[in-house]
């Protein structure tokens, strides 16, 4: 690299900075014109010199001096040959054929006038070049073939790369097509296919589609795609595990030539948490691979049934509306009492045991007149103690003076009662369009919820509590109103879900059933149901790997959220994650980044299956654990397509005006690379600037001069 041009520019007025400067070099001459004790001539003039040269460097740095240099290189045209290193290079021998092909003569004469630069990839493409064809490892996990394109594009600006080679199946498992990013390279692009282009003898787990969220003890189908070529009349044994056990079998006939068979299997996970399963088809003599024979997932298993209480304070419409909205939910148990007097309910007494088995209370209009203070007391004292959610919904019946008692369990106060009623629309702040129990199941936007047909509130005034989301306001008219009608609170690992207004069940009879309106109770209910009955949302430490399954060149990415016991983010935790797979362990300590948030990474123990455990310390206490699984290295995408994909290949070498050849015929490729590329040398001109104001060098220039005329000062006896 040559500096060809080098420059220097100033901001502000050029002229200004002469005049001061003039006058502080004046200044340091005359500093030094007569000194105590006298010194000679040649030391004044050397201590002006510093003290002129430090002034004139401080005055320069109010001016933003800007340093421009312009380098220029003499390059000779390059070669860039991408080998694929992926997994998938390895079936039919594949791999030692691209080892024999970088060793043998053909390739060799590439090098000739050109500077050849072999780099391998997978996902991505490393700076380093390759250094010998025996380091190729064929690993890689997944292709990315579109990604790989683009970095040689981004190459061509400081490289004189004037044609590309590569070497590999075509067969890419992750990002885009490459063919439009192969065009926009502007250059040649020579392909040598690896593989065979026929279906080779093969039996395989192509698909498997399952529910990501499932219910214990339900049963849940996983439909799975089997795929086979060059085989038929065998029977194979395709089995779904939970962990080592196996939960069902099934037996199919392989046909002849290359077919799909889907096989429709059944999980009824017993537990709650993360499982994982697999789906695995037997081994047949003479496959290609086994490593495409089985394919995981993960299922997050849920409670079997919710447990869901409704108190209603009187009988009203809302009542059999909630209820039903409710009982449409499969996975939920509903039971209703209805307040028939100040001693009596419908449908039977609210006892301990009743409420004590509860998962979710839902108050509607509760509690009236007739509800004894003494049970209030009681469910207060139950819902505190066992942290319980609370869904109310409020009603005519409601009686405010003994719902003081359940107050504090409320996302809201109020004051100024009224029985005086009107009718209201709801209307969602800005802030809250996105929030999960608005959009409900993504199929609901905030202008549904404005469109519902209006309900009914009295003119108490309900203000929002601190700590409190208001999902929805009162809108009267067109006029929204500073006033919560939808509020949700999760405060002490409590949470609660509230409307203040009544005739919910207009939400229903009168909606349109047209649109997304029709659902729209139901759907509201049941996620709000869902919600409260999260536990993990009040956890004060959560630990969990970005995601569920790693493949081996990846490293383990660990993040986490750490709250104290007020549920505030802590930032001066320490947090470690142990990972265990089988008798091995191996500790990572993950790094805070404000707010409560903290990450981590580490590289795998090797491939199965782990468990971690999460711990965050603070002051020598726990603030809390977490813990969960993941999988690394079974993600076998590089074996779901064992032919080479040579129509790829060839459109690639085709639209940039390459060539595609096969790798056992590559003879000619130099010498056609010679006859169709004018390769020459390339001047390559990069320009970069210094921002010397802001150059931390320039800070230690001015402070050595003024050391070096301390030091100076202080020998002639000045100090």
């Amino acid at each position: 690299m040559i500096l060809a041009e080098l420059s220097f520019s100033l901001q502000g007025n050029i002229l200004l900075l002469s005049f001061l400067l003039l006058i502080g070099i004046g200044l340091s001459w005359l500093f030094y014109r007569y000194t105590l004790p006298p010194l000679p001539p040649r030391r004044r003039i050397i201590l002006s010199t510093l003290r002129a040269l430090t002034l004139s460097l401080i005055l320069m740095l109010f001016f933003e001096p800007i340093l421009h240099l312009i380098q220029r290189d003499e390059q000779p045209p390059i070669v860039a040959v991408l080998v694929d290193n992926s997994q998938s290079m390895t079936l039919n021998d594949g791999s030692e054929s691209v080892r024999r092909f970088l060793k043998s003569e053909p390739f060799k004469l590439l090098s000739s006038p050109v500077d050849v630069r072999t780099y391998n990839f997978s996902s991505t493409l490393p700076k380093a070049t390759l250094e010998s064809p025996d380091s190729l490892g064929f690993n890689g996990e997944t292709t990315n073939l579109s990604e790989v394109v683009s970095q040689i594009k981004k190459r061509l600006v400081s490289e004189n790369i004037q044609s590309v080679v590569l070497v590999s199946d075509g067969n890419f498992t992750v990002g885009k097509n490459p063919i439009y990013d192969a065009e926009a390279l502007g250059i040649p692009l020579y392909t040598i296919g690896v593989g065979d282009t026929i279906e080779q003898k093969d039996v395989l787990v192509e698909k498997v589609v399952t529910n990501n969220i499932a219910y214990a003890e339900t049963r849940v189908p996983v439909d799975v795609t089997i795929k086979s070529s060059g085989f038929g009349g065998e029977n194979v044994e395709v089995s779904l595990l939970e962990g080592t056990n196996v939960i069902e079998r099934k037996v199919i006939t392989l046909e002849y030539g290359t077919r799909e068979y889907p096989v429709r299997l059944n999980s009824e996970p017993k537990e709650e948490g993360m499982s994982k399963f697999s789906v695995n088809v037997s081994e047949l003599p003479g496959e290609l691979t086994s490593k495409n024979n089985i394919q995981s997932f993960f299922v997050k298993v849920l409670k079997s049934k919710l447990r869901v209480l409704l108190l209603a304070g009187a009988p009203s419409p809302d009542v059999p509306a909630i209820r039903h909205a409710l009982m449409k939910e499969q996975h939920f148990s509903v039971q209703a009492r209805i307040q028939k007097n100040s001693s009596e309910f419908y449908e039977g007494q609210v006892t301990p045991s009743l409420f004590d088995s509860t998962d979710c209370c839902v108050f509607v209009g509760f509690p009236s007149q007739q509800t004894s203070s003494q049970l209030l007391q009681e469910l207060r004292t139950s819902i505190e103690q066992t942290k319980k959610s609370l869904l109310f919904v409020n009603g005519k019946s409601t009686d405010y003076r003994k719902l003081e008692q359940l107050e504090p369990l409320l996302p809201f106060g109020w004051t100024n009662h009224s029985t005086l009623e009107a009718l209201i629309f709801a209307t969602v702040p800005e802030r809250q369009k996105t929030n999960t129990l608005v959009r409900l199941e993504g199929t609901v936007s905030a202008e549904t919820w404005q469109q519902m047909p209006p309900i009914y509130k009295t003119q108490t005034m309900f203000k929002i509590k601190p700590g409190a989301e208001m999902l929805a306001a009162v809108r009267i008219q067109n006029i929204a109103l500073p006033e919560p009608l939808v509020a949700t609170r999760n405060v002490n690992r409590m949470k609660s879900f509230a409307i203040t207004g009544y005739g919910v069940w207009r939400w229903d009879l009168l909606a349109d059933e047209q649109n997304e309106q029709s659902e729209f109770l139901q759907m509201l209910f049941v996620n709000a149901v869902r919600w409260l009955t999260t536990k993990d949302e009040g956890k004060n430490v959560r630990v969990s790997p970005t995601k569920e399954m790693f493949t081996t060149a990846e490293p383990l990415e660990f993040t986490a959220q750490v709250y104290d016991e007020q549920l505030r983010p802590s930032d001066d935790a320490e947090v470690t994650v142990t990972l265990h797979q089988g008798n091995q362990t191996k500790e990572l300590a993950l790094t805070a980044l404000g707010n409560g948030l903290y990450e981590g990474a580490s590289e795998s123990i090797g491939e199965g299956d782990y468990t971690y455990e999460g711990t965050a310390m603070a002051d020598g206490r726990t603030l809390g654990t977490d813990k969960g699984k993941f999988t690394v290295g079974q993600m076998n995408v590089e074996f779901l397509e064992t032919k080479m994909n040579k129509q790829l290949l060839e459109q690639l070498a085709f639209r940039t005006n390459g060539k595609y050849y096969p790798l056992a015929d590559v003879k000619q490729l130099a010498d056609d690379m010679k006859k169709n590329e004018q390769f020459s040398s390339k001047e390559i001109v990069q320009s970069s600037e210094i921002e010397l104001w802001n150059w931390y060098y320039l800070v230690g220039v001015i402070v050595l001069l003024l050391a070096v005329e301390w030091f100076m000062r202080k020998q002639s006896g000045m100090i």
